[in-house]
C-alpha cells in the first residue's frame, strides 16, 4: 500500500510539474521580439490599432520608436512622449520608421520590430515599434510601468551628428 501511495504522489508531482513549465513557458517576457504584432504593425492593421494609444519619440520625419500603449487602467509614457497619434500619423510613423532601416546612412542596428512591455505581473500592457536595441523603463511592483523617451546618443568619430549607436 506505501508503494502505491508513494507512485500516486510521484505521479501527482510530474503532472505538476509540467503543468507549471508549460505556464511558464506561455509567459512572455519584457522586451521580447513579437512576431505577431510586428506583422500587425508592418501591415496597418486598423483593427489593432483602435486597442492602443499610440505615441512616437523623435521628430515627425525621423521618429526612433512607437510606443502602442493598451487602453487599460496603465499609463505607459512618461511625461515627455507627447500627445498620442491619430491613425494617419500612425501609418506615416511606421512608414518612416520602415524607411529609416533601409536607408543605411541611419544605420540602425535592427529592422523595426515589436517588443513586449510586461509589468512584473506578467501582464502585456503594451508594445513599442522600434530599432533601437535599449529601452529604458521603471517596472514597479503594483504592475505599473513606465516608458521613458528614447534618446540619441552621437557616435564617437561621427563629428557629433546624432545617431543611435550600433551594436558592437
Amino acid at each position: 500500500m506505501k508503494v502505491k501511495g508513494i507512485v500516486f504522489l510521484f505521479l501527482l508531482s510530474l503532472i505538476f510539474a509540467f503543468i507549471s513549465l508549460g505556464l511558464s513557458s506561455a509567459q512572455q517576457k519584457n522586451l521580447s521580439v513579437n512576431e505577431e504584432v510586428t506583422l500587425k504593425i508592418r501591415s496597418f492593421d486598423r483593427e489593432f490599432f483602435k486597442d492602443f494609444d499610440v505615441y512616437s519619440a523623435g521628430v515627425k520625419e525621423a521618429p526612433t520608436a512607437l510606443l502602442f500603449d493598451l487602453k487599460d487602467d496603465y499609463q505607459l509614457p512618461s511625461k515627455f512622449w507627447g500627445p498620442s497619434l491619430n491613425e494617419e500619423e500612425i501609418i506615416y510613423a511606421i512608414k518612416r520608421l520602415d524607411d529609416q532601416y533601409i536607408d543605411r546612412t541611419w544605420d540602425l542596428p535592427f529592422e523595426p520590430r515589436a517588443l513586449n512591455i510586461v509589468n512584473r505581473k506578467g501582464e502585456i500592457l503594451g508594445y513599442i515599434y522600434t530599432s533601437m536595441n535599449a529601452v529604458l523603463m521603471d517596472r514597479k511592483r503594483d504592475g505599473r510601468v513606465t516608458i521613458y523617451l528614447p534618446v540619441l546618443q552621437p557616435q564617437e568619430g561621427d563629428g557629433g551628428e546624432w545617431r543611435i549607436r550600433p551594436k558592437p
